[in-house]
């Protein structure tokens, strides 16, 4: 069921309305701003309690690509890198971080380019993926690389670009490439018009197909083991990605949720004690 235009944030929601009418009568123009805005991560300010709990963190500013990029540390022992999704921030692992510091591990936060507190706007895949390749490497005990939403798809095209990650977890992790065209298109109330517009640009800047680059296809290289986690009221990314996951790589560990959605998943006790319990088993094994 397509979602109402109220729970799209607000750019979307001017932009639903306006978008049919520019795809009629100016398309050159419609698909520009699809590109683009698909391209444009929205800024959302950082809420006091994260910026708050920020301070609780370590931190260094990282010149990686054409980015500055901030990274947060927290805890001693096994490191777990974790990497948030498109419009997130690192704050928003800030529950889970203090989980894992309490169960005596080390979790390392990224802001991702155009996100949290860098100052670049536009970014993609690929410079998260880069971002992602160059703060694992530097770390001196490497356990588990996690991604969000996006971030999790990032890992997964780093993983099959040739970085060698010990253990791979994803959270509401987007998967199937029609899928997510048809979710940016029904929030800004475009056609198959658009979607082409954009496997176009994709190809014609990056060199690649869209679909080459999503977990469909990156995920069949990751062979290390993974733990996956997906809420059943997850509105931005439907369960059965997960299920296709699963069909990818049988031997992973997967798990629902009921009551839970997108974002909240990252702060649930029922996630979190069985993500632990997985992180656990990778020491002693």
């Amino acid at each position: 069921m397509a979602r109402q235009a109220l729970e799209y944030p607000w750019p979307f929601r001017i932009l639903r309305t306006l978008f049919p009418l520019l795809e009629s009568f100016a398309p050159g123009l419609a698909k520009g701003i699809a590109v683009r805005l698909f391209l444009t991560p929205i800024s959302f300010p950082m809420r006091p309690a994260d910026r708050e709990a920020a301070l609780s963190f370590e931190q260094k500013r990282r010149r990686i690509g054409d980015h500055d990029v901030v990274v947060y540390g927290k805890g001693e022992g096994p490191e777990v890198l974790c990497l948030h999704g498109w419009s997130g921030q690192s704050m928003q692992f800030r529950v889970l971080a203090n989980r894992l510091m309490e169960e005596g591990f080390r979790c390392v936060l990224i802001d991702a380019p155009g996100h949290g507190m860098n100052k670049s706007k536009k970014t993609n895949l690929f410079e998260f993926a880069e971002v992602f390749r160059a703060v694992w490497s530097e770390l001196d005990r490497p356990l588990a690389a996690v991604g969000h939403s996006l971030g999790a798809a990032s890992i997964s095209y780093a993983i099959s670009e040739g970085e060698e990650v010990a253990a791979f977890a994803t959270f509401g992790a987007p998967v199937l490439s029609q899928d997510i065209l048809d979710e940016y298109m029904r929030r800004i109330n475009g056609t198959d018009r658009t979607i082409q517009a954009i496997r176009d640009r994709t190809v014609e800047e990056f060199g690649r197909s869209f679909e080459s680059v999503t977990m469909e296809e990156t995920f069949k290289s990751v062979k290390c083991p993974v733990f996956g986690v997906h809420g059943l009221n997850d509105r931005d990314v439907p369960v059965r990605h997960l299920e296709v996951l699963k069909s990818i790589h049988p031997n992973m560990e997967s798990h629902t949720y009921e009551g839970i959605g997108h974002r909240r998943i990252l702060k649930d006790e029922r996630v979190l004690d069985d993500f632990v319990f997985w992180l656990k088993g990778l020491t002693e094994g």
